[in-house]
């Protein structure tokens, strides 16, 4: 059966590269070298390759950092949870019959998902533990060197067929108000690719801050990119409760989860369609258990003092694992 599988792998390599893919591939490896500061060059768009097997297990270099910290693991038949998944909701992409092994962050995820399957679980904690960092250790250290006490904020972000909409002004202004009182010298904002597309960048680079980014979701060295930028920080603030909250606690980073401020969904023209599933996606007890959690991560993390609270650690431990 391996061999079944890796001959499987072979042809979709050969699909996807001659619909684009190889061009991606060698684009991606120049993009290892770009500085995360010149963020127009890292979300140009990319076509899909695959470096793993499943298109999922590729999005934000999840499967790309996990299948070189775990080799052991047969990742033709493995989902991977490519982010944090709050509440009882269970993809029914991830039950098919495809699938033996499903990979996630955490135990308080993993019993949500064996009362849907009897699936193998396998818990590994915060992925972004497994990646290895874009810079050396003495370009970090020069880096922050060079820009002192930073702040790194990241805005509730787009989807391919949502947008994420709020107030930017009345950030703008809470992150001014932000970075005075806690003395930050610099603030870098990290935007995903998809908002940078819809040009959501233009208003926090005139407000005087350095945006920053991951790169494109197909590009397997966004999890090594987003570990570079978390570990220039000396502390982050965002709007939004997401997958970013736990790996910059995960990183030692003290984060504040700012609540003032409303965020919306809403679709994308054009894909108005594929919005309404997604936003159709929870109800009843999924729903209830989703907003019951995102509100506890939100009351943990709605204050600030320039330290991690053991509350917090155990948060994280508990959504997220260790």
């Amino acid at each position: 059966m391996p061999n079944v599988n890796n001959a499987f792998q072979y042809l979709k390599k050969i699909k996807y590269g001659l619909r684009g893919g190889w061009h991606s591939a060698f684009e991606i490896n120049k993009r290892a070298k770009i500085d995360v500061f010149d963020y127009q060059s890292l979300v140009t768009p990319l076509n899909f390759y695959p470096f793993v097997p499943h298109k999922e297990n590729n999005l934000y270099g999840n499967g790309y950092v996990i299948n070189k910290e775990f080799s052991n693991i047969d990742l033709s038949v493995t989902a991977i949870e490519h982010g944090l998944y709050i509440g009882s909701l269970v993809p029914e992409r991830h039950l098919v019959n495809a699938y033996h092994n499903i990979i996630t962050f955490s135990e308080y995820r993993k019993k949500y998902i064996e009362a849907k399957t009897d699936k193998n679980i396998i818990t590994i904690g915060p992925y972004i533990k497994y990646a290895k960092p874009l810079y050396s250790d003495e370009k970090i250290a020069l880096e922050k060197e060079l820009l002192g006490k930073t702040l790194v904020v990241f805005p509730s972000h787009s989807i391919e067929s949502i947008y994420a909409k709020y107030d930017i002004n009345q950030f703008i202004e809470y992150i001014k108000k932000f970075k005075n009182e806690f003395n930050f010298d610099k603030v870098l904002v990290c935007l995903y690719w998809k908002d940078i597309a819809l040009g959501m960048d233009q208003q926090y680079v005139s407000a005087g801050f350095n945006v920053v980014s991951a790169g494109h979701m197909y590009d397997p060295y966004f999890l090594s990119r987003l570990k570079t930028i978390l570990l220039l920080a000396d502390a982050t603030l965002t709007n939004t409760v997401g997958t970013h909250v736990g790996y910059a606690i995960t990183l030692n980073k003290p984060t504040k989860v700012w609540n003032e401020g409303e965020v919306g969904y809403h679709p994308i023209t054009g894909n108005e369609a594929e919005a309404a599933k997604e936003l159709g996606t929870r109800t009843g007890l999924d729903l209830d258990t989703h907003l019951s959690a995102v509100n506890h991560i939100k009351d943990i993390f709605s204050n600030f003092d320039n330290k991690i609270s053991n509350e917090q650690v155990s948060c994280v431990q508990h959504y997220w694992g260790s």
